[in-house]
């Protein structure tokens, strides 16, 4: 049924897509987080270059502590009452966002090259 001029032109194709494959798998590589408090700006950490684990102490009135960690970040802990940011989990690809309401703490993933018009939500 195959040829070995159909392997010829089959293997290449096949080769191609692999290494697409795995290029496009390298490009989604962690982005950057956002960290907000009562809507203003207060740090940037790239989760790319991150390589040891920070506990980020944001206090406030519930005094919250966030999780750095290489790759992802997330809520470590706060003093809120229903403690649903601690229990969004780590967040790590673009787009990805976890709030604590009661302390007005927002921590968002962006890519590196992104330019937010604006955000709703």
């Amino acid at each position: 049924m195959f040829k070995k001029k159909d392997l010829l032109l089959i293997i290449p194709f096949l080769i191609l897509g692999v290494c697409l494959l795995f290029w496009t798998q390298k490009s989604h590589d962690a982005g950057i987080a956002v960290i907000e408090e009562n809507g203003s700006e207060i740090a940037r950490y790239n989760l790319a270059t991150q390589t040891q684990t920070e506990i980020i102490d944001i206090g406030g009135d519930y005094h919250v502590k966030l999780l750095l960690e290489p790759g992802k970040i997330s809520f470590q802990s706060s003093d809120c009452p229903d403690q649903i940011c601690v229990r969004t989990g780590k967040i790590s690809s673009p787009g990805q966002v976890a709030v604590c309401l009661p302390a007005k703490v927002v921590v968002r993933i962006i890519g590196k090259n992104s330019q937010v018009d604006g955000m709703t939500g």
